[in-house]
């Protein structure tokens, strides 16, 4: 059953959340939507026609979306906002569709200027109060192709449960099948749910932080650094500006659940110095790390091991009880690293190490143990960033 027909652009509401409006799309909005719609992203990720032409935008404007509205297929509202030269305008397409009386779908489109300002987000919850105050639906479906992390972040932020792995072939793109990620939210879900964040974390000289889109320039430079990209097969070769920014976003809606990540920066100098994690691992974790150039022999990394490894074996942290960390036979620095945080070598995992060059080699296995104490009947943190205590 769709959604009751509305008269365009009459009936369409128009909805204010700070310096962002949903409202109906005007003639004028062609322009954004073809340039929109002729954006790399926008072709790659979204299904719309190749060769896009203003014809093609008009057509769309003057003709498809009040076609939506009349016939209550959805509500397909102009996402209008300020741009960086101080005009405002067309900034997107945010859409509310009919499944039935109780279900819809949320879809949305952004223009590449507003993309990572916030403005979507705002849209987005906007066009949820509506989907669920408004119109009464009781839950709504969230789809895009495996791999478009921009759509998985924005989901993510205005709460949707997305389920884990894909579902495979599932949706069409142009002449095939492709992976879907999936998400579901429903009116009584608490919202908006905050962005997924690590805890901050201070050393007498550093903080460890999440990662920000400023400090995407600072890990494509380290990671197409000759040391790190021999040691680090598993990174991209080259390393772009895309590959740090899927790294980030990857670590911001947690693709990777039971991974936490940091930026490791100095006090008083937000800039990126090296990258840390920790990893669960039957028994307990791992942490992985790598410096930026500039920062090595500083003993950044070290103090930054160190600061982790306390929190991951703490009661009041993630209340591990074995840290190790990994390092491929010749990665001296790495070996240094771990012995001055105080890990203890504990063995040796046999040609597990592939190194750029394709040959093959032992890891040094070493860990860190949690000190023996009374049992206090505390259920371990359970994964993921959920450390017990911090940040609370």
């Amino acid at each position: 059953m769709p959604f009751a027909p509305a008269r365009f652009p009459e009936d369409v509401p128009t909805l204010v959340r700070d310096d962002v409006t949903l409202r109906a799309h005007r003639p004028e909005d062609a322009a954004g939507v073809l340039e929109q719609c002729t954006d790399p992203l926008s072709v790659r990720w979204t299904t719309v026609p190749l060769g896009y032409t203003a014809a093609m935008a008009e057509d769309w404007v003057l003709r498809d979306v009040p076609g939506q509205w009349t016939s209550g297929a959805a509500h397909v509202f102009a996402v209008e906002c300020p741009f960086p030269d101080g005009t405002r305008r067309f900034g997107g397409s945010m859409d509310v569709r009919c499944i039935d009386e109780r279900r819809g779908e949320l879809a949305f489109g952004a223009h590449p200027a507003v993309r990572g300002t916030g403005v979507m987000r705002t849209a987005g919850e906007l066009a949820l109060e509506h989907a669920f105050t408004t119109l009464g639906l009781q839950s709504l479906v969230w789809w895009t192709e495996a791999g478009n992390l921009g759509s998985r972040r924005l989901a993510h932020d205005l709460g949707f449960t997305i389920a884990a792995g894909v579902v495979p072939r599932w949706l069409a793109a142009r002449d095939t099948l492709v992976d879907a990620w999936v998400g579901t939210l429903h009116a009584a879900q608490p919202r908006p749910v905050p962005p997924r964040t690590v805890p901050v974390l201070h050393t007498p000289r550093l903080v460890l932080r999440a990662h920000r889109r400023s400090d995407d320039p600072r890990v494509v430079e380290a990671c197409n650094d000759p040391a790190t990209s021999y040691w680090l097969n598993q990174l991209p070769a080259p390393y772009t500006a895309e590959d740090a920014a899927r790294f980030r976003l990857e670590n911001a809606t947690g693709l990777h659940p039971d991974d936490c990540t940091w930026a490791v920066t100095a006090r008083g100098e937000d800039r990126l110095l090296a990258t840390i994690s920790l990893m669960r691992r039957p028994g307990g974790h791992e942490i992985g790390y790598w410096a930026h150039p500039d920062a090595r022999g500083r003993g950044v990394v070290t103090e930054a091991v160190t600061r982790l490894t306390e929190l991951a074996l703490s009661a009041d942290g993630f209340d591990s009880r074995r840290v190790v960390i990994r390092a491929a036979v010749g990665n001296t620095a790495s070996q240094r690293v771990a012995g001055r945080s105080g890990y203890t070598r504990c063995g040796v995992e046999t040609g597990t190490a592939v190194l750029r060059d394709g040959t093959r080699t032992d890891h040094l296995v070493f860990e860190r143990v949690r000190e023996p104490r009374a049992a206090s009947g505390r259920r371990p943190a359970d994964a993921g960033c959920t450390p017990a205590g911090v940040g609370r």
